[in-house]
């Protein structure tokens, strides 16, 4: 027989490796190798899932988790706030109006306190004024009572100097006129004053 081509022994060859290795030798697959390198793959996969992604996992979780907290606690906080404005503005009404109200009653207050001191001057004006007319009054006592005496003094001198000079009857009358007529004009004088 003829030596074979070269192409028909490669053929061969080829045919012999898929018998052997069942047509993954064709792709340039080894099945020992492949075996080995999955479970390579399966035990580095196995490592890694057990000790990196699930800490991983956890630490992106526990992450997502505060981050969320933290949005709830800052629309807790924003909605806080809101209402501390609310609150503010609404105490700062009532203050208004109290302050308000209370410098409406310092006004009446004052308003009245004024009409009080007010009548107290016009008591103490009328208190002075009746004090006056009565201390006028007693003057004028005084002065009446002056006037008497002066004028008993008078009578008794004009009766001294009728009984001294035993005059007739028209004298006496004359000079009791005289003496009536003094007695007169000084009582008018002094209650003019």
């Amino acid at each position: 027989m003829a030596s074979p081509s070269p192409t028909t022994e490669l053929a061969h060859e080829a045919a012999q490796t898929v018998t052997a290795t069942g047509g993954l030798g064709m792709l340039g697959i080894n099945l020992k190798i492949f075996i080995a390198q999955l479970f390579n793959f399966v035990l580095v996969l196995l490592v890694l899932w057990k000790w990196v992604y699930r800490p991983l996992v956890k630490l992106l979780d526990a992450r997502t988790a505060r981050i969320e907290k933290s949005m709830k606690q800052a629309d807790e906080i924003e909605k806080r706030m809101a209402g501390l404005e609310e609150e503010q503005a609404r105490v700062i009404a009532q203050a208004k109006s109290e302050a308000a109200v209370m410098l409406e009653q310092a006004r009446e207050s004052a308003e009245q306190r004024k009409k009080e001191l007010l009548e107290g001057a016009k008591g103490e004006v009328q208190k002075v004024i009746a004090q006056g007319k009565e201390q006028l009054k007693a003057e004028k006592q005084n002065m009446v009572r002056e006037a008497k005496t002066e004028l008993v003094e008078l009578a008794v001198e004009a009766a001294r100097k009728i009984l001294q000079e035993s005059v007739n009857e028209k004298k006496s009358k004359q000079l009791a006129e005289e003496a009536i007529e003094t007695l007169s004009s000084k009582a008018s004088v002094s209650s003019r004053t």
